[in-house]
């Protein structure tokens, strides 16, 4: 994801499914510099929602 401006972070919580996290990438990494995140059952799901709104925001700049 780095190639593309984005560091991601997967985090698995037992059973009850992932989070996938982006953040700008070179950027200190903590909760607030968040530029993406979403909660899903599978981590395609989780990966790819958030995914698919920065795609369409950078679109829109």
């Amino acid at each position: 994801m780095a190639w593309q401006g984005y560091d991601l972070q997967p985090t698995r919580y037992d059973e009850r499914g992932w989070r996938a996290t982006f953040y700008a990438s070179g950027m200190e990494h903590s909760p607030t510099s968040a530029t993406g995140t979403a909660w899903e059952r599978t981590p395609w799901h989780a990966v790819q929602s958030p995914w698919d709104a920065l795609k369409h925001a950078d679109r829109d700049k």
